[in-house]
């Protein structure tokens, strides 16, 4: 029953952070409620704009500090409701979405617990699974690529995708020299981005461990 309640809580606890990150990508990405795609998401994430009275947004408002200071909570309320109010292991957690590298570093959170290190193991988690949603946000928009030149037809929510990841993308396809047709940047970005976050996963092991 407890690895039961442990699962529903993780699913909703992930998918509300999916939400939220998507919100924050949106804004990043320039896109509006007006965006058919885009309305829901806005709708079910009214709750950034109460944390928005609160916390700014930076970048001619494109950086929604709102959103990455709720999920930092969310990460730290399923921290805290699975390792403390549950009482169970980290091998019955991450169920909907964790790596591995982050099971590790809250089982090893349970075995040597501390507020500072709660929040060191949040903060790290967070920004492994940031840099693991926004690689899914690249391949999105590679397929759909791909189904245009097929097809001729870019369906809405790759487009949407295409979008999301231009933010992303831009500064590498600003480094990169013209190769007319064939743009190299989203798999520049993409290995680069899988380049940090092992380096993310490397350093943040090794600094909770000391």
């Amino acid at each position: 029953m407890t690895n039961l309640l442990a699962g529903l809580f993780d699913i909703v606890v992930a998918a509300a952070m999916i939400l939220v990150f998507f919100r924050f990508m949106l804004q990043f990405a320039g896109i509006t409620a007006k965006d058919a795609f885009a309305k829901p998401i806005y709708r079910m994430t009214r709750i950034v704009d109460v944390f928005g009275r609160i916390f700014p947004t930076l970048g001619d408002g494109r950086i929604n500090t709102a959103s990455l200071v709720l999920l930092f909570l969310l990460r730290m309320i399923f921290i805290w409701g699975v390792l403390g109010m549950m009482r169970i292991d980290s091998q019955n957690i991450g169920l909907f979405y964790m790596p591995e590298v982050n099971l590790a570093m809250i089982d090893y959170l349970s075995r040597h617990f501390s507020p500072v290190m709660m929040f060191f193991v949040a903060a790290v988690t967070l920004l492994i699974d940031f840099l693991r949603m926004c690689q899914y946000i690249i391949i999105g928009s590679f397929i759909g690529g791909w189904v245009m030149l097929f097809t001729q037809k870019m369906p809405a929510i790759f487009g949407l995708l295409t979008l999301l990841s231009e933010p992303i993308i831009q500064p590498f396809r600003k480094v990169l020299p013209a190769t007319g047709m064939l743009d190299l940047a989203p798999m520049l970005g993409f290995f680069l981005i899988i380049l940090l976050e092992t380096l993310v996963q490397t350093v943040g092991f090794y600094l909770l461990t000391l």
